[in-house]
């Protein structure tokens, strides 16, 4: 799990169009053992979106429980009953506020950019299986 994290943390915008291209490229001339590959390395990035998904998750948790406790303390420190609305200015001009509201943006993003490789993953395979389909054809052919 430890691997999952280390790499979910060097996960970034600049190094995923290098890893996106990767992803889908293949070896035409090789199309069976790129089949035998895809389901490991669909597992692998798969893994990497839920650990993306479960921190993503985390971080909307914390940010609601930090809101709460804002909003407990200032109806408790207020002499005047506060409004739904003043709440919620109170909570949108606190700093720390939107400090957690950027971690948990930047959270959602990694979490969208594994979903879309997955994704891409998925319509690989079925390329894959395409091209195979499209080799056996051809095989008939020349026979």
């Amino acid at each position: 799990m430890q691997e999952i994290i280390e790499t979910l943390e060097d996960f970034t915008w600049e190094n995923y169009k290098y890893i996106s291209d990767a992803l889908v490229k293949f070896d035409d001339n090789n199309v069976e053992n790129e089949m035998l590959r895809q389901a490991s390395i669909y597992s692998y990035y798969h893994g990497l979106m839920c650990a993306a998904k479960r921190q993503m998750n985390t971080r909307s948790i914390e940010l609601t429980q930090f809101m709460s406790k804002l909003r407990k303390e200032a109806k408790f420190g207020s002499s005047v009953k506060l409004t739904a609305k003043d709440l919620d200015d109170l909570v949108f001009a606190e700093e720390q506020y939107r400090v957690r509201q950027q971690i948990l943006d930047d959270a959602t993003f990694k979490y969208e950019l594994l979903k879309g490789l997955v994704k891409s993953l998925e319509q690989k395979k079925d390329m894959l299986q395409q091209v195979s389909a499209n080799k056996r054809e051809e095989t008939k052919l020349y026979k």
